[in-house]
């Protein structure tokens, strides 16, 4: 009987392993997928009828504060950095109302001392360049005309639309969304910036909506794209994303993060990168970071990033002008001041830093490798005695693990920078092999 149980164990981890292995749509080489995107669709909106009736999901701390309200579906585990970036965690929910507890400040910087003992502890490990210099520091840069890119963006929701200017909170096929998307596009193209605009449509509005957009996503990142932005209007009342800037009443945006992908760190590291910039460039406009449960098709590439553009309540208008103003903060963060960018000089060795930023990402996965195989360990009966003996040191490990954003603060750059070469040669090595 025993021997049945495992050889049926045995074909079903054969056939599984078979669905998981597909061919890519670009380049030619096997691609694994993940487990969670099989589980990856859920309607992780809350229905038409719960809109219009304003049944909403509210998200608060310990002491009943309000932090979030959403037509998102919260569940526990999900996580939100608030505007002030606090980070706040999901730990129980009570109909539609999800109690978090605070977690701890996300991009407190730390003291110069420390950050250089920290940078000489990286040195010997074999760590070294960091942190980057100021860009006014840097010696051997000069201004060059800026490569302005190519930025993606699509609607998964293409009826999402806003009710004080469209009448309906849905209108089909096109809501108010795609004039936002198109806004977007036009004050990125009016910065040099180049835009693929996809209005594909991914009808209705239902479970399988972002099964239907992977294929635009797929078909957008084909083109080699430094960014994808999933544009979408939020379910809330007016006043949770409506904000005044520079004597203006706009809409917040609102960055949602995908939790089951494999790529959730640097799509979050890439996400706080981005709000930090806006934060200086235009205060208060990014409402915050939302780490939902789902996937949001984030594991087809870490710069895929979802965004709530105010709620169904708030005007098409508002939602244009907030549109316009977070178009400034993107440029700058990919590609520099309008017109210009440091640049090195010629001879200079970039491939010093690309090798650097690598062994940064290499030593993130490995970190991340050795606290999942230690959590495996941990939690078997027989190593029970381990655990015991271990716990007063997992405690501080945790503690540190914690506060790791911070320590992230001086590389991120270089970080982000490192991944981009990496998908570039692996393009182009993937573009050589067909070509032979």
């Amino acid at each position: 009987m025993r021997n049945r149980i495992l050889i049926l164990l045995l074909l079903v981890a054969v056939v599984w392993a078979g669905l998981l292995v597909e061919r890519t749509r670009v380049g030619a080489l096997p691609a694994i997928r993940p487990l969670s995107e099989f589980f990856a669709w859920p309607m992780d909106d809350i229905s038409k009828e719960d809109v219009l009736a304003a049944r909403y999901w509210t998200m608060v701390d310990e002491n009943g504060r309000e932090l979030l309200i959403t037509g998102r579906r919260i569940h526990v585990n999900d996580e939100f950095i608030t505007g002030d970036n606090r980070l706040y965690r999901v730990v129980r929910i009570s109909n539609r109302t999800a109690h978090s507890r605070f977690v701890r400040e996300i991009g407190a910087v730390f003291s110069e001392q420390r950050e250089s003992i920290f940078v000489a502890w990286l040195d010997r490990l074999g760590f070294g360049g960091y942190p980057a210099q100021p860009a006014a520091e840097n010696e051997g840069m000069e201004p060059s005309p800026a490569p302005r890119g190519l930025i993606g963006i699509y609607h998964t929701h293409n009826a999402e639309a806003y009710i004080p200017s469209d009448g309906d909170a849905f209108v089909v096929p096109k809501g108010g969304i795609h004039g936002v998307g198109r806004v977007f596009a036009e004050n990125l193209e009016e910065k040099g910036v180049r835009v693929v605009f996809d209005q594909t449509l991914h009808l209705p509005h239902d479970r399988g909506a972002y099964r239907r957009s992977r294929a635009t996503t797929e078909r957008l990142l084909a083109k080699g794209p430094d960014v994808v932005f999933d544009v979408h209007r939020d379910a809330a009342p007016r006043h949770v994303y409506a904000t005044q800037i520079g004597g203006d009443w706009v809409t917040q945006v609102k960055f949602v993060v995908g939790r089951q992908n494999p790529n959730m760190h640097v799509t979050r590291q890439f996400a706080l990168d981005l709000k930090r910039l806006s934060d200086q460039v235009h205060p208060n406009l990014v409402k915050g970071i939302f780490m939902a449960r789902g996937n949001y098709n984030q594991d087809l590439t870490p710069f895929n990033l979802l965004l709530e553009v105010g709620a169904h309540t708030n005007s098409r208008e508002a939602a244009k002008d907030g549109i316009a103003l977070f178009a400034d903060a993107v440029a700058l963060y990919f590609y520099g001041p309008e017109g210009e960018r440091l640049a090195p000089a010629p001879g200079a060795m970039q491939e010093v830093g690309n090798r650097s930023a690598l062994r940064s990402i290499l030593f993130l996965l490995g970190a991340t490798a050795a606290i999942v195989i230690g959590f495996i360990l941990l939690n078997t009966g027989r190593f029970n005695r381990l655990q015991t003996t271990l716990d007063p040191w997992l405690g501080k490990a945790r503690s540190r693990i914690e506060q790791g954003d911070r320590y992230l603060l001086p590389w991120q750059e270089k970080i982000r920078n490192g991944s981009l070469t990496v998908k570039d040669k692996l393009q182009n090595t993937f573009s050589r092999l067909r070509n032979k």
